[in-house]
Formats: C-alpha cells, sequence, structure tokens
C-alpha cells in the first residue's frame, strides 16, 4: 500500500523540520511582526463642555474611550536568547462617551472622537527557546492624540506613554510563527502643561492626569 510509505516519508519530514525549531537559538535574529485585535479603553480625564439637550451643556472631569479596534507592526532584535529590544506602531480610533449623564437619550452619548497613534521601545525578557516561547515586556514612548468633541475644535497632542507586556510566540517553523500580546498602557496628559487633578478626578485642565488603556491583539511573527 503506497501511502505508507508516504505517510512515513511525511511524519519523518514534519518530526526533523519540529526539531530544527525546538533546537534553534534565537539570538542575533530580527523578529517583525503585524498584528490586530482589541482596544479597551480607561478615561480621558480633563474638564470637557458636552451639551445634553439644546441650549443646555454639562461639564464632565473625564470621558469613556469605547472599546475598538487596535492594529500596527512590531519589529524585534533578539539581543540574546534572554533579552530582545523592540520597536513598535499601535493605531486605534474609537469614540469618545460621556458617562453618567442620567435622563439622556441615548445614555452614555458620543461626545467625540480619538485617534491614538503609538510609538515606543520596549525591552522585552523571553523565556524559552523552543517553538514556544513566552516573554515579558517593559516599554516607554510617545502617543499622539487627535481628539475631536462635539463643543471644541480638533485637538492633536503628542505626550509620554509607558507600558507593561507578556504574550508569547509559537513558531510554525524556524523562520514562521504566531504571537499574542496583551499589554496594559498609561498616557501622561499632563506632561509638564501645569494641569493636575485630585483623587475624585476633577482636573483643572482639559489634558491633565493619565490616561490608560489595554489591548490584547495576535498576528503573525516572521523572524530573519
Amino acid at each position: 500500500m503506497r501511502f505508507r510509505p508516504l505517510a512515513l516519508a511525511a511524519c519523518l519530514g514534519l518530526a526533523t523540520l519540529a526539531g530544527t525549531a525546538a533546537a534553534q537559538d534565537r539570538a542575533g535574529t530580527f523578529e517583525i511582526s503585524p498584528f490586530a485585535g482589541g482596544y479597551f479603553g480607561g478615561r480621558l480625564y480633563g474638564n470637557t463642555t458636552v451639551t445634553t439637550t439644546p441650549g443646555t451643556t454639562t461639564t464632565l472631569s473625564f470621558l469613556e474611550p469605547d472599546d475598538d479596534l487596535a492594529y500596527g507592526v512590531r519589529l524585534a532584535y533578539n539581543v540574546t536568547r534572554v533579552f530582545a529590544f523592540e520597536f513598535d506602531w499601535t493605531s486605534a480610533r474609537t469614540d469618545l462617551r460621556a458617562p453618567y449623564l442620567y435622563g439622556m437619550s441615548p445614555q452614555n452619548p458620543v461626545a467625540g472622537r480619538l485617534r491614538q497613534n503609538v510609538y515606543e521601545a520596549n525591552l522585552l525578557f523571553n523565556f524559552g527557546k523552543r517553538r514556544a516561547v513566552g516573554y515579558f515586556g517593559l516599554g516607554a514612548g510617545v502617543a499622539t492624540l487627535d481628539r475631536t468633541d462635539s463643543t471644541v475644535d480638533p485637538q492633536s497632542l503628542t505626550r509620554f506613554t509607558a507600558n507593561i507586556s507578556a504574550g508569547a510566540k509559537f513558531f510554525f517553523t524556524p523562520r514562521v510563527g504566531l504571537r499574542l500580546d496583551g499589554r496594559y498602557r498609561v498616557v501622561d496628559q499632563n506632561s509638564g502643561d501645569g494641569g493636575s487633578c485630585d483623587r475624585g478626578g476633577f482636573c483643572s485642565d482639559r489634558w491633565s492626569h493619565w490616561s490608560y488603556d489595554g489591548e490584547l491583539t495576535g498576528g503573525l511573527v516572521f523572524a530573519f
């Protein structure tokens, strides 16, 4: 029966490929990872005037971005088997909502739009040298916040950002795999502008205090 020798040859070939991937030391290699996934917004602090009914306005101490799509690309260099440097760009565009406006229809109305582009440098700590590689990371960079509110002119600001991340890479071959990443990020909305917020969330200017968001993303990783 011809299929048995063919099946045996295929199994031997897969075993050889898996063994090569398992034994590979990735020190000195580059990796590029396009990705997409979920953006989970936190809060944007600052006094924002929202029109609730014709002729009636309300001042809010924060707005809440909706959950939406995030996408981008990451480029990493494996210095050793354990340490890697990485640069990434992440983009998300979402609605800004005005929570806790009771009696509104609809409730939690859209008060504007936010486009957030993040550019970061990260230090990754890898563990494992087989086909499954886990990691956690620390990073910092800048975020551009392009914001359009219903009551103000469009604004574009650039602010300091920092993140912590954790994830895993699963290599199908020595050069191609799947990467999953979870990330928590904070953005300094003040950055020396002189604003301040109290513990109740009331801020003395529109772009003070820290905002925060999270990401869960996945995509392919290509090593070379």
